[in-house]
């Protein structure tokens, strides 16, 4: 499952691929606010089988109420921003008809067609409250993602005409929903709010489907949002803490999902390197013997490192990763738009051997970009984080330990 968003800003492996501080500190010897248990494992039960998905719980209710659910195996991406959820996992506590309709000036449902490098997503915009461990955003604009109330709408052409590959239900999709907690505020920004719309991000569906639904542009304030953004406190990044996995894979692995950075004793930017982003989230990647990849990424997202190498034998059985007769090593540079740079070396396994392990932690994973990513565009997915803590700070958040003005990572 390669999650990397494909908008402005920015499925199981067989479907491709502190008080004092700000609010986290430990409370006088409390657990910590500002940190959940992330794991890496196969999957939720109704669709088992995925490999380098990182997986936390979140609980949403309907807003100013306490008719909630939590929802187990979120997706973390660090590659898109907002919270989805799949409609059909709805129901255990909270309805999406309980939950408040975002509508535009008239009063008309929003609708928004979410697409990702692997394919589209469409639900309406609905507000809930949204708790992650003891980190609490009111009146969040999130997607329900194939809420039957619109299933038979018809879905923009321009929708599905990036990767024509719906992602409207658990066994297309592979989570029970995904928290998209990337470099950016909102998921489509600025060029969501003015300009003329095609209807591939928001529309506007008025009742009984009398006119179709049509594109809208959507101002800031009423877009899918970073809801770590929207916390309290611990709000500027995030960090992700994964321990090393050994090669072929380990049934699971499990660490750590810390709100904010620089703001309290377990979430300090110490001795990491910061990396500036451009305005689309990318920074510079060079592998050795292969062309520049102008157009790189850290994400959570995808489920091992994308990227085009035509030496690379692709597997007979899906394409979408890669199957060289043995471990294939490489070197690779990281370089930030601040001139940061960091050497990396990483290995690629053949990836049906790999999957035949049945381990949901594979460190050595990785495929193409295929159609959904152009040919300069290295997705440095889940497996660049097994043995580092990753740091993502927001467009325009700072922090303590750095002078840089996000968007940025660091390890």
């Amino acid at each position: 499952m390669q999650k990397a968003i494909v908008l402005i800003n920015g499925a199981a492996a067989a479907a491709c691929v502190v008080a004092a501080c700000g609010g986290g500190g430990n409370g006088g010897g409390a657990a910590p606010l500002n940190v959940v248990a992330a794991t890496v494992d196969s999957g939720p039960a109704a669709a088992p089988g995925s490999v380098d998905i990182l997986f936390v719980s979140v609980t949403i209710c309907a807003p100013g109420t306490a008719i909630c659910q939590t929802i187990d195996h979120v997706q973390v991406d660090t590659g898109s921003t907002g919270f989805r959820v799949l409609g059909e996992v709805l129901g255990a506590g909270v309805t999406s008809d309980q939950l408040q309709q975002a509508t535009d000036a008239s009063g008309n449902p929003l609708v928004e067609c979410m697409q990702f490098a692997d394919g589209y997503s469409w639900g309406p915009i609905k507000l809930v409250d949204l708790t992650i461990g003891g980190m609490k955003a009111a009146s969040v604009p999130i997607q329900v993602i194939g809420d039957p109330a619109y299933a038979s709408r018809t879905i923009p052409s321009a929708c599905s005409s990036f990767v024509n590959v719906p992602e409207n239900s658990l066994a297309q999709f592979g989570a029970n929903a995904i928290l998209g907690i990337g470099n950016f505020l909102e998921d489509c920004g600025s060029s969501c709010a003015s300009g003329a719309q095609d209807g591939s991000a928001y529309n506007v569906c008025p009742p009984a489907m009398a006119p179709a639904c049509q594109p809208a542009t959507m101002d800031l304030t009423g877009q899918v949002q970073n809801p770590v953004a929207m916390f309290s406190s611990d709000n500027n990044g995030v960090l992700i803490q994964l321990p090393s996995v050994a090669p072929p894979g380990a049934i699971a692995a499990t660490g750590s999902l810390v709100f904010g950075i620089d703001t309290a004793s377990n979430n300090a930017l110490g001795n990491a390197t910061v990396y500036g982003l451009d305005s689309a989230g990318n920074l510079g990647t060079t592998v050795a013997g292969l062309q520049a990849f102008s157009s790189a990424f850290i994400d959570s997202g995808s489920n091992g490192y994308f990227f085009n190498d035509p030496g690379l034998q692709p597997c007979s059985g899906n394409s979408s990763f890669y199957c060289p007769p043995g471990p294939t090593s490489f070197s690779a540079t990281i370089t930030g738009t601040n001139g940061a740079t960091a050497a990396i070396a990483f290995t690629v396994d053949n990836a049906v051997s790999d999957l035949g392990t049945n381990a949901a932690a594979l460190p050595n994973l990785a495929g193409s970009t295929g159609t959904g990513l152009a040919g300069d565009t290295f997705d440095w997915g889940l497996p660049f984080f097994y043995g580092r803590s990753v740091y993502v700070v927001f467009e325009g958040k700072t922090a303590l330990g750095s002078r840089l003005v996000g968007p940025y990572v660091a390890f």
